[in-house]
Parts: structure tokens; C-alpha cells; sequence
């Protein structure tokens, strides 16, 4: 009888098994830290209509615009707050699943592309910058909003920040840019920046 009760009792005494399951496997950027970005929890950032950074709309995420929080994503799930407004807070489970993802280095597992063709400022480059760059806390907001002339006149600085993946070049500090995204931006300068 006290055999049966142990049983019984002791499956039930970590109640959070998503714990145990997270340390034990590799997190994945694609698999596991995208879905946090775009569920509800993060509303505001996909919903196409605040000034807030947006990770998706509708069927597109803008991986490039999540890897260039990663550094306010450490900032908040060592002890900080939601950079934006509001009281917003992840689960413990997707906040150990980004933990260890920025540990592992903050990867896109299924990142890099391959650019090609002719790459202009009106196709390729606004969009990238509107996903990724414009908001109420970084450019158009509290930094200054980049047009076409603009991106131009900071071609070095934009050089920079491409080469060195976001780690120099950007005058607010590191950022994270992801490899399709710079390799965008190189080609879009090698083509001598075409608008």
C-alpha cells in the first residue's frame, strides 16, 4: 500500500516538466524561440498596426527583426523589463528556451541566404529597414528615421554593421542583424546602392 501511494505521489511533485524537457534538447531559433515571438504574448509585434517592432504579419515573419532584439531579449529575461510599455512578462518555460538559445549564441539555425539579382532600395532595402529598424523605440521613434537619402549618406556605417553582423558600425550599440539581411545590404552597396 505505501508502494502504490509513492507511486502515486512522486510523478507529481516537479510540476514543471517543460523545465525538464527544455534543458535537455537543443533549442532552435526556426523551432523554438519564433513561435514565443509570434504568439500572443507578443501581440503588439504582430499585428501590423502599432509602432511597435513587427516580428510577423500575417503569413511573413521578419526573422532579421527578431535577431536584432536579441540583446534587449538578455537584458529582459536576466531581470529586466519589457522594453516597450506594459507589464509583459514570458512563461519561465519560453524564458529558459531563449535563455539558452542566447547562450548557445544567439544562432539562426536556418539562417544565411543567397543573394541574387538586382537589389534596390524600394524592393529589398524599406522593407528589411520597416521589419526590422522602425518602431517606437528604435528608428521613427526614438532614433532617427531613415529614408532612402539617408541610408545613403551612412553608407560606411551601414557597411560596417553589415560586415560585423550588427557587433559594430550602429551608433545606438550592438545589434544582432542576420546573415540574409547583410548579405542584402552588401549587395544592395556592391550595386552601388540603386533606389
Amino acid at each position: 500500500m505505501m508502494a502504490s501511494m509513492l507511486v502515486y505521489i512522486l510523478p507529481s511533485c516537479y510540476k514543471n516538466k517543460e523545465d525538464l524537457l527544455t534543458a535537455s534538447k537543443k533549442v532552435s531559433f526556426r523551432a523554438d524561440v519564433v513561435p514565443i515571438m509570434v504568439a500572443g504574448g507578443c501581440g503588439c509585434h504582430n499585428n501590423g498596426t502599432t509602432r511597435a517592432i513587427q516580428f510577423s504579419h500575417g503569413d511573413t515573419i521578419f526573422y532579421g527583426a527578431i535577431l536584432g532584439r536579441v540583446g534587449l531579449f538578455n537584458a529582459w529575461v536576466n531581470g529586466g523589463t519589457h522594453p516597450g510599455e506594459g507589464e509583459i512578462y514570458f512563461k519561465p518555460s519560453e524564458e529558459n528556451i531563449i535563455k539558452m538559445w542566447i547562450a548557445a549564441g544567439a544562432k539562426d539555425d536556418e539562417g544565411g541566404c543567397t543573394v541574387t539579382g538586382n537589389i534596390t532600395h524600394t524592393a529589398n532595402i524599406q522593407p528589411i529597414y520597416i521589419s526590422s529598424c522602425k518602431g517606437s523605440t528604435c528608428h521613427g521613434g526614438i532614433a532617427a528615421n531613415f529614408d532612402f537619402a539617408a541610408m545613403v549618406s551612412h553608407k560606411t556605417a551601414l557597411t560596417n554593421m553589415m560586415n560585423s553582423g550588427g557587433g559594430t558600425g550602429h551608433p545606438g550599440g550592438v545589434i544582432s542583424i542576420s546573415s540574409c539581411t547583410a548579405n542584402t545590404f552588401l549587395e544592395w552597396i556592391t550595386q552601388g546602392l540603386p533606389r
